[in-house]
């Protein structure tokens, strides 16, 4: 089977490009997702596997370090078991590709892994003008990546994305650069010789949002952050649980996303410094309402107290 491992920090927009991409292959191959959430709930699997895909969730740690035994016994079920011809792994967005591959390589795994690809993802307006300034995680990323997609073009001025892209390939001048917009990239795309990398399909126009890379970010560890998860079976006020995500940007927060049931409507909702809240209305099939949120120092109490006043029904 081939191995795809989706990675990026957290809001680059791993699981959106997943959902293009699979789409798109699962017509021709049986695929499998494995999917890491940093926290005791998950968000992804249930948006995943709510596009009728084979997904295998793991929650409650990271997969490059406290689960990565779980990882390769999880691998190894999945290939003899299931066989499908890929398996595309969604690492937390603080994970470390280095723990992965040595995971995805191991003796155990040898025989069924045909081929591994590293996909990273960048957000556009995190990364906006870092130069040759790159903090040692994220160059350690870029190093061991086959493909880049520099992601939300669309929030940044084409000249920026040729910036990017220019440190991008200094830092590897063996991957296949892509500039995307909403995660959308062809896979043959991912599949052309290097340098070649579709940029013209970059984003243009000004953003108020804007800001250097936050280097403080890509050089923590993954013990800097917190989690909160929760399930909610009750059904939420719409604008209250907006606005509640609209706060995020005072209190430290670096990510969250849910998904949420408001007046007999599933939407979804996710929160990213660079790009702010966005709100997604999707489908039936979901039976809880759950959240996830990743920030430093979070004070839990609080933040279920906030989820509570969001209700309608408790």
């Amino acid at each position: 089977m081939i191995v795809d491992i989706v990675n990026g920090f957290l809001g680059s927009g791993k699981t959106t490009f997943i959902q293009h991409m699979v789409k798109q292959i699962s017509p021709l191959e049986r695929v499998v997702v494995l999917v890491n959430d940093f926290g005791v709930v998950g968000i992804d699997g249930v948006l995943l596997s709510g596009e009728g895909l084979d997904v295998v969730e793991m929650t409650s740690g990271c997969v490059c370090c406290t689960l990565a035994p779980d990882l390769s016994a999880q691998l190894l079920k999945i290939a003899t078991r299931l066989k499908p011809d890929r398996v595309v792994i969604e690492p937390t967005g603080v994970a470390s590709i280095q723990g992965l591959l040595s995971v995805v390589g191991g003796l155990r795994l040898e025989k069924h892994v045909e081929a591994v690809k590293v996909i990273l993802l960048l957000d556009a307006a995190d990364v906006l003008s870092f130069g040759e300034n790159i903090p040692s995680f994220l160059r350690s990323q870029i190093a061991r990546a086959d493909v880049v997609i520099i992601n939300k073009c669309d929030l940044v001025p084409f000249a920026a994305v040729r910036e990017i892209k220019k440190a991008v390939s200094t830092a590897n001048r063996c991957s296949v650069v892509i500039a995307a917009k909403f995660g959308q990239v062809a896979p043959d795309q991912m599949d052309a010789p290097p340098d070649s990398g579709g940029l013209a399909s970059g984003g243009g126009g000004e953003s108020s949002s804007l800001r250097r890379i936050n280097k403080n970010k890509y050089s923590e560890s993954i013990a800097a952050y917190q989690s909160f998860s929760r399930e909610y079976p009750g059904m939420f006020d719409a604008k209250k649980i907006e606005h509640f995500f609209r706060g995020f940007s005072q209190l430290g927060i670096i990510r969250a996303k849910g998904v949420f049931h408001c007046a007999g409507v599933w939407s979804r909702i996710d929160y990213v410094p660079t790009s702010g809240v966005t709100v997604k209305e999707l489908g039936e099939g979901h039976e809880k309402s759950r959240v996830l949120i990743i920030g430093r120092g979070l004070n839990s109490a609080l933040l279920e107290r906030n989820m509570q006043n969001c209700l309608v029904q408790p």
